[in-house]
């Protein structure tokens, strides 16, 4: 089963070009690295994956079902990471982590404390006084916390620093071998 499929998908903006057909096949459980410069179209086209944009021409799936019919279930399945993260100054990392979690079935709130520890994010600090390195780990555990059948990441180590690179691939690849499909430009 593909996890993510486009054909000839476009987005234009007027008389700009967003993206341009592009076609694309990812099967379950791959891990898919989406390269391009700065301006490529990289994360339109996420977002064009995501329902977020709609697109001008061509057609999508996200684990077999259109991009345009029910995008919320395909989003429940899913755990995003945005390339640049806004959130609420006034909550705590840790009140934002257990309020996502209610939109989802199921989630074991150990695991905020869990992925807390591993990323060394002081839970209880305010947003607004995060750096963005630490506003892009509490990011990190949001898109993880549902346990999604498909990551995408758009520019997910931005931010970080090295060593938390290496902690976050690593948790990568025990997600892919729990079965988690990867996307990530």
């Amino acid at each position: 089963m593909n996890v993510i499929e486009a054909s000839d998908l476009c987005k234009n903006y007027g008389n700009d070009v967003g993206i341009k057909g592009i076609n694309l096949e990812i099967k379950k459980g791959e891990v898919f690295g989406f390269i391009g410069p700065n301006g490529a179209g990289k994360s339109t086209f996420i977002r064009t994956l995501l329902g977020f944009l709609i697109p001008s021409d061509g057609s999508a799936k996200i684990l077999g079902q259109s991009i345009l019919d029910h995008p919320e279930d395909i989003r429940k399945k899913i755990g995003y990471l945005p390339s640049e993260v806004n959130y609420y100054d006034g909550m705590s990392s840790r009140e934002l982590l257990e309020y996502h979690s209610g939109f989802y079935e199921n989630v074991d709130t150990q695991k905020i404390n869990d992925l807390g520890t591993l990323f060394e994010l002081d839970l209880d600090r305010k947003i607004e006084e995060l750096s963005f390195g630490n506003k892009k780990k509490c990011a990190i555990i949001q898109s993880l916390l549902h346990e999604p059948e498909l990551l995408i990441l758009d520019e997910p180590t931005s931010g970080l620093d090295p060593l938390m690179q290496n902690r976050f691939f690593e948790l990568l690849e025990e997600e892919n071998k729990k079965g988690t499909s990867i996307f990530f430009s």
